[in-house]
């Protein structure tokens, strides 16, 4: 069986099936099954024989770390580390698990995702759920994670109103980044600055206060790298004024970017419901994301690994990221709407357009298309 024919399943029995349910109950589910899939050797051998795909033309070292491949789950699919040790046996190179506070959040009240599918695109409202660090430390210690898979650790600040304040945002955001450093997980870190669904919005996109949080970060002391998820809706002169921000500290790349906060966004064709609250995913992040993955590259390539997310649903929509200046890529709302074939297609895929293009490894095909 190959990645088409499994695509033509999905698109033909499965979807049909999940796109009448409630998402975030099928959302649930596939976590439950990921998990019971990702604990026996038999069962993570057979996902990886319909779902894996590898080529050592797209192995790339990116600060110090090994990559199989370009394409990782961004953070908010797996946010408590459920999905970890299935995770490599679907062609993935790498995962971002999260994102993770010091403190347990319950999440914030239903309806917390929404489909669009004229968009292709979810409203994401769930407002940094998840169980919280000290839990969440335990199961990655307690895990299978191959050791040549990376994962990711996003973090953000707790969702409540006394995270809200500067002062208050920074040390539980300190908090949960010292208990994940002393305990030794993790192959990278993500810190989250862009959730819009929080207590007090997005805080530490102004360049001001995300300089006192990264003074504050930097008093730990960590020796893997570290990225910055950054928000998509900022003017390109605003956006640089974060990006001069972090590569005045220890900050190794940015993540571009996080949800599309404007819901009148010309690339969404469905009618949102009056009231429904939450950032957009999917392809209505593309021109967005893309306009700000080049516009770095051109500035700051030698100073800023960038990983590109943010509308990706095809090898196509993944080189493009690519070719603009995306060393690595992420993904979640094209998978939900083509499958989870889709990472393997996506690897495959590039390895077709990197043969036209005559490269011969992935990072020969990294910004060539910025002038």
């Amino acid at each position: 069986m190959n990645y088409q024919t499994i695509a033509r399943l999905y698109g033909t029995l499965a979807k049909p099936v999940f796109f009448k349910l409630d998402p975030e109950m099928v959302h649930d589910t596939i976590t439950v099954v990921g998990g019971l899939l990702g604990k026996y050797a038999f069962t993570k051998t057979l996902t990886g024989y319909f779902f894996d795909y590898e080529n050592f033309v797209l192995e790339q070292k990116v600060n110090g770390i090994r990559f199989k491949s370009p394409v990782g789950l961004s953070a908010g699919f797996d946010k408590n580390a459920n999905l970890v040790d299935i995770l490599p046996y679907v062609s993935f190179g790498f995962a971002e698990i999260g994102s993770i506070t010091f403190k347990p959040y319950k999440g914030n009240p239903k309806p917390r995702l929404y489909r669009l599918p004229k968009s292709q695109a979810l409203v994401v409202y769930y407002g940094l759920k998840n169980i919280g660090v000290k839990k969440i430390i335990q199961k990655l210690k307690t895990s299978n994670i191959p050791q040549d898979f990376p994962i990711s650790i996003s973090i953000a600040k707790t969702n409540s109103s006394t995270t809200s304040t500067t002062i208050g945002g920074i040390n539980d955001y300190y908090s949960c980044f010292k208990k994940v450093v002393e305990a030794g997980v993790g192959n990278l870190y993500t810190l989250n600055i862009s959730c819009p669904n929080t207590f007090g919005g997005e805080p530490f996109t102004t360049p001001e206060k995300l300089d006192k949080l990264l003074k504050k970060i930097n008093t730990i002391k960590y020796d893997k790298p570290l990225f910055v998820k950054m928000p998509i809706n900022l003017a390109w002169n605003d956006f640089d004024k974060l990006l001069k921000i972090c590569i005045k500290y220890r900050v190794s790349g940015v993540v571009i970017g996080n949800l599309n906060k404007n819901h009148k966004d010309k690339n969404i064709k469905d009618t949102i419901p009056e009231g429904l609250k939450g950032g957009i995913s999917g392809k209505p992040t593309w021109d967005l994301s893309n306009a700000l993955i080049e516009k770095t590259y051109k500035k700051y390539k030698a100073k800023l690994t960038i990983i590109g997310t943010g509308g990706i649903f095809s090898a196509e929509d993944a080189y493009t990221k690519i070719k603009k200046g995306a060393t690595l890529v992420q993904l979640i709302t094209g998978m939900i709407y083509q499958g989870p074939q889709l990472i393997a297609q996506i690897n495959e895929g590039i390895v077709d357009l990197m043969k036209k293009d005559g490269y011969k490894n992935l990072s020969e095909a990294v910004g060539k298309e910025v002038k």
